[in-house]
């Protein structure tokens, strides 16, 4: 009986030793890029979602061609660490040892044993550092490779000894997104604004989200969207009409361009002034009318705005508006159901601006 329970106890000691290693995958994700910088941010995440990593040195190599990042990177100017760095852990940095290869150097002490960070379980992913490159070639492809066979590539359980199991990890094949060369905001005369941009190469990009916001906001609205369908290696022009009101006085925009792949980059903003610089009487529309017809008129600054319908002699024969108007575009209706068909005179009165349009009744 003695000789059994001591095999079993040698069974169950080699049993408690035999724990299969955690698997560790990782990728990058594209999270902003655009004419110059190109952000990616490396996540990693277990099998098992209960495991702290420990130290760790993950290895990869990128394009040259294509992108560049400094020899002698700079903590949260050119890397920014997420959950590796301070706390238990010493600080932890990304260098360039040599022209096209990273290290990313993470390190727990000895003395922090098993106090490292939990990694999240597939799906779900952990954030470990964001790159910011710059972009060399618009028309190159953005290529990082993982190097886990390098002599150097290790993520070690928080023991700092148990090494963890290398299981998928994705590289980056993809081209750089969109270049931007051009983007602008006009405001047209009926209030409404056209925004027009172009690109010199678009490839993998999806389309354009179009994003307004008003002076000092950090709110967004989307207004809509603009498919890619341009050449990617040729210069496409894109347009867009905002015909929403503006409630301010300076409105800006900005493009959101969303790549194949669901990643995407923000333009640089632009702002458009909505005040009108100039008085101004439109012709009314539609001329010949029957039986009413439409008169728009803008005013630079508020005012007592006076708007009459005239014979053609001289005799007054209705008054549209005589109020206090705000700054921008006016449009009135005139119903002449009760007239007779003829030439019409309509003149308005704002400030020391007079001026005045024939119209044509024509039944």
């Amino acid at each position: 009986m003695m000789r059994f329970n001591a095999l079993m106890g040698i069974i169950l000691l080699c049993f408690s030793f035999s724990i299969l290693p955690t698997t560790i995958n990782g990728r990058f994700t594209v999270l902003e890029s655009d004419s110059s910088k190109f952000t990616v941010l490396l996540q990693i995440n277990t099998n098992t979602g209960t495991d702290d990593l420990g130290g760790s040195t993950i290895v990869f190599n990128f394009d040259t061609t294509a992108i560049s990042f400094t020899n002698n990177p700079v903590k949260d100017i050119d890397y920014i660490f997420h959950n590796f760095c301070s706390g238990n852990y010493s600080p932890a940095t990304v260098t360039r040892p040599m022209q096209d290869k990273i290290w990313v150097n993470i390190d727990l002490p000895f003395n922090n044993n098993n106090n490292g960070t939990v990694v999240a379980a597939s799906p779900e992913w952990t954030d470990v550092v964001t790159i910011y490159f710059n972009i060399l070639d618009p028309n190159g492809m953005a290529s990082l490779s993982w190097l886990t066979t390098s002599p150097f590539w290790g993520l070690y359980d928080a023991n700092n000894s148990i090494f963890w199991q290398t299981g998928e990890f994705e590289d980056l094949f993809g081209p750089v997104p969109v270049e931007l060369i051009s983007f602008i905001g006009t405001l047209l005369p009926n209030q409404n604004v056209l925004l027009e941009w172009k690109t010199a190469s678009s490839l993998n990009n999806y389309g354009f989200e179009i994003e307004k916001s008003y002076l000092n906001s950090n709110d967004w609205e989307i207004l809509g969207f603009v498919e890619n369908r341009g050449d990617p290696n040729s210069l496409v022009e894109y347009s867009f009409t905002d015909i929403t009101s503006h409630s301010f006085n300076v409105v800006r925009y900005r493009l959101k361009s969303i790549d194949n792949d669901g990643s995407f980059q923000y333009s640089n903003e632009v702002e458009v002034s909505t005040s009108p610089l100039n008085y101004e009487l439109y012709q009314n529309y539609p001329n010949p009318f029957n039986p009413s017809t439409k008169i728009k008129f803008v005013i630079t600054k508020e005012s007592n705005v006076n708007l009459s319908i005239y014979n053609a002699l001289g005799e007054l024969v209705s008054t549209l508006v005589d109020e206090q108007l705000k700054i921008g575009y006016h449009e009135y209706e005139f119903d002449a159901t009760n007239l007779a068909s003829g030439v019409y005179i309509y003149r308005i009165i704002a400030g020391d601006f007079v001026e005045t349009k024939k119209m044509v009744l024509l039944r």
